[in-house]
């Protein structure tokens, strides 16, 4: 039997394909192409996991917004408890939101709305008519 690869200059354990011997499809040698489906089988094993990882990133820092809006909100909730403590503060709010009156003052209600001055009416006016009340003021102009 006789050997169909020989060493090559490069060193001893380097084998290459004799003159005569077909290459392989693509170049790829058994190994290659073992070493190429490892390598596929580790990238596709590690495609899972490395999802989750990035979904659990962005599920963290939403959750961290999340977490710093409500401690904003608590802070601000605390603020409001320690107003409320004052009594003035207390007595301001019955008599703006539930209309509450101490002993000896009246409660005056107005009603209607309020008158409006000629300024409101001109601001009220249409500066800028649209193109057809435009043409038809035009149109009919002469016959004031």
């Amino acid at each position: 039997m006789s050997q169909a690869r020989s060493v090559t200059a490069g060193g001893p354990g380097r084998l290459r394909p004799a003159e005569g011997e077909p290459r392989p499809p693509l170049g790829l040698t058994p190994r290659g192409a073992v070493l190429l489906l490892v390598m596929f089988a580790l990238a596709a094993t590690a495609v899972y996991p490395l999802r989750q990882y990035v979904s659990q990133q962005h599920r963290i820092e939403r959750l961290q917004a999340k977490q710093q809006a409500l401690a904003a909100e608590n802070a601000r909730l605390e603020v409001e408890r320690k107003r409320l403590q004052d009594p003035a503060y207390v007595q301001q709010l019955a008599k703006r939101d539930y209309h509450l009156v101490a002993p000896g003052e009246e409660a005056w209600v107005v009603t209607g709305t309020p008158p409006t001055s000629s300024s409101a009416q001109a601001a009220a006016a249409d500066p800028d008519p649209p193109w057809y009340k435009r043409a038809w003021q035009r149109l009919t102009g002469w016959l004031r």
